[in-house]
């Protein structure tokens, strides 16, 4: 990963959502821990939902960038909330889109950056995220960001013809 300071999260706006987004969305690989491989993506459908994200007063969508002289490469998103005001906690997820810019620490890096942004910004005092069991680089992403596994579902989900469970991880902030 190049120097750290130069990795960014930009509000996420239609206009940012490419073909090369689309194609990422639709990748197997890169969706296989989400529930996002379910839907057959298009631009028209990712710019309505990044829209609706800008619309909404308990979500907001980020996207990752590395900044390089003066132009932006688009590494993925994470996303916060929906977020709990009165509780003060919300959720977060994310994807890095490119395998090559995978294992690289963008997403620990990214997760330091939404926590500020959570603590900073909206005043919350806890963020929670959830895996499949079977997603070892995204539990350890959050390990490494001091998350704690804080609950186990047994069997929550469907993978490859194969029930594995969701573990839920959380940080006081």
């Amino acid at each position: 990963m190049k120097e750290k300071s130069n990795l960014i999260l930009k509000d996420f706006t239609p206009r940012m959502v490419s073909k090369e987004y689309v194609n990422w969305m639709n990748n197997y690989e890169i969706t296989k821990y989400t529930e996002q491989k379910y839907t057959k993506h298009t631009m028209a459908s990712i710019k309505k939902f990044v829209a609706e994200k800008k619309k909404s007063k308990n979500e907001f969508l980020y996207g990752i960038f590395y900044k390089k002289n003066n132009n932006y490469i688009h590494y993925g998103t994470i996303k916060i909330g929906p977020i709990n005001l009165i509780h003060k906690y919300a959720y977060i997820s994310y994807v890095i889109g490119n395998k090559k810019n995978m294992n690289l620490g963008i997403a620990t890096k990214s997760i330091k950056q939404i926590l500020i942004i959570a603590k900073k910004k909206f005043k919350l005092k806890k963020i929670l995220a959830g895996c499949y069991s079977n997603n070892i680089p995204s539990y350890k992403v959050l390990v490494k960001n001091n998350f704690k596994k804080e609950g186990r579902f047994t069997k929550m989900y469907k993978f490859e013809k194969k029930r594995i469970d969701r573990l839920v991880y959380s940080k006081l902030i």
